[in-house]
């Protein structure tokens, strides 16, 4: 029996969903996270996702076709959490996989006895999600992302840009350019502390930090903005 025939039953089983963090493109690593309630980690496909207070909502589609805007909430166990967003500039540009399958369907390892209907093929379609800000933080608590979902024209991704108005590059990246000791927060206001320094990833971002009446390495279509 497959997935899909599982999920039309009356008892399809006990859904899983597990959280793949991958920073490699911002200079991290990858964490696997459950958020189940076993205090145990889970491996799917051969990988071991470590058990997490996490929680991903938010992934409904409207039926008006607007993409979600769906939160990752991770707990901030003895500050961890925090420490990588003060390290990795609050994880954006980070990509995020939504996985999930059966228990059924979970690798023999995660059984005393073996699993002898495991089968790693058989899960819903993989999502994959960009952290586009972190949204909240409470240290020692949690820290909330908000995700954001690359185009998709009949399942196929624009390969690593999106149509949107907003700046994609990273700031003070090595396309961004911008290396100046003139701070502003994400709302363009002056500030002196560095570590307030955000772009609003606006063009307005770049406008002041580079001049209005010089060349911008804004990362954004600005047609876009036009709709």
């Amino acid at each position: 029996m497959t997935i899909t025939a599982d999920i039309q039953g009356l008892e399809p089983g006990h859904r899983i969903e597990l959280i793949e963090v991958n920073c490699t493109e911002i200079n991290g690593d990858v964490f696997r996270f459950h958020g189940h309630l076993q205090s145990t980690s889970i491996v799917w496909q051969g990988l071991e996702y470590k058990p997490w207070p996490i929680r991903a909502a938010g992934f409904e589609r409207t039926s008006d076709a607007r993409q979600p805007a769906p939160t990752l909430t991770v707990g901030d166990i003895n500050g961890t959490i925090t420490a990588l967003c003060v390290a990795l500039d609050d994880l954006v540009g980070a990509k995020v996989y939504r996985r999930r399958t059966l228990a059924k369907y979970l690798d023999a390892v995660n059984f005393p006895d073996g699993n002898p209907t495991a089968d790693p093929n058989e899960q819903w379609p993989v999502e994959q999600w960009r952290i586009e800000q972190k949204s909240d933080e409470q240290p020692g608590l949690q820290v909330e992302f908000t995700l954001s979902s690359p185009l998709d024209f009949g399942g196929q991704q624009l390969p690593a840009r999106q149509i949107v108005g907003t700046c994609q590059w990273e700031y003070r990246g090595p396309v961004c350019g911008y290396t100046g000791t003139v701070y502003f927060d994400k709302k363009d206001r002056p500030v002196s502390d560095p570590a307030l320094d955000r772009c609003s990833q606006n063009i307005s971002g770049c406008e002041c930090r580079f001049g209005v009446n010089n060349p911008l390495p804004h990362g954004g279509f600005l047609c876009d903005t036009l709709a």
